[in-house]
Formats: C-alpha cells, structure tokens, sequence
C-alpha cells in the first residue's frame, strides 16, 4: 500500500478505532517484552502469587440449583454473610455472593448461588472454621433447601482489564 493510500486510511478511521488500533499495538508490545522478560530473566516486577510470593487462597462454595430449590439471597446477604465477616474478621480480604442466571437458551443456571471467599489470613480463617463451623452449617437450613459443596482454591492466574 502506498504511504498516501496509508496516510488517507488513518485519517479515515474514527477516534475510537485509532484507539483500540493504539491499545492492542501497546498490548502487542507488553506481550512482546513479557516474552523477552521471560526468556532473559529480567527483573521486571511480578504479580501477587508468583513463586516467590505467599500464595492466594479462596474458598469457593457452590450451591446446586434444580426444581423446587429455594434460596433467600436476602437472608444470606443481611445475615449469614455479616456472621461470617465478624466471626471471622480480617482473615477474609473479601466474599462474593452471586446469583446464578439461566443461559442463552433460558435453561436453568447448574447453581442457585455461587460464592468466593478470598482469605486474607489462612491460619486466622482455619481458626475461624474450628470455632464457628457448626453454627455456619447450622444455619444453612434458614435460607436454603439445597446441598452445597465447597472446595479450597489457590489462586493460579488473575486478569483484569
């Protein structure tokens, strides 16, 4: 293409074309010097939960959706999640509780309800568990019908926009 031909294209593309056109040619480059940090060693600053970091944990807890499952979100939000962040305090950095959506097709969501706990304090949330466990699972009954299950995660990867 000829730098006229060139030059009457750019002119033509609108100011938010020209900006994603700048984002992802700076993306291309970031990825590019990650790849030759990676391949060098360089001593380029690392993400929270690289090797040399304490790793991330979370606790993911699913509760299965199906016919006549009921779960009080509002009971869970104004009382079951203020019990859990003030028995266990700092130890949680912060918990999600989200609602699952049916999808495109309008089939049901596989979970009612999906929550994260990302501990801020191991130790201190293992010792949250030991003292309050049973009260906690005492109270799943007050907002939901359904069966849970949780499992311990680390944190591998993150990304963000």
């Amino acid at each position: 293409m000829s730098k006229n031909r060139s030059d009457k294209k750019e002119r033509e593309l609108s100011s938010k074309q020209r900006d994603r056109r700048s984002m992802m040619i700076g993306a291309g480059k970031a990825a590019a010097m990650g790849a030759v940090a990676a391949a060098f060693g360089s001593g380029l600053a690392r993400e929270a939960g690289a090797a040399d970091a304490k790793p991330v944990r979370c606790m993911t807890i699913l509760y299965k959706n199906g016919p006549d499952i009921k779960f009080d979100f509002e009971y869970y939000k104004t009382h079951h999640m203020v019990d859990i962040m003030k028995w266990y305090g700092k130890s949680i950095q912060k918990f999600e509780l989200r609602k699952g959506l049916a999808a495109a097709d309008g089939s049901a969501p596989p979970y009612v309800a999906t929550l994260t706990i990302w501990i801020a304090d191991e130790e201190a949330f293992n010792a949250g568990n030991a003292k309050y466990g049973a009260q906690l699972a005492a109270e799943v009954p007050k907002f939901t019908n359904t069966q849970l299950m949780a499992q311990r995660d680390e944190v591998y990867a993150v990304a963000t926009s």
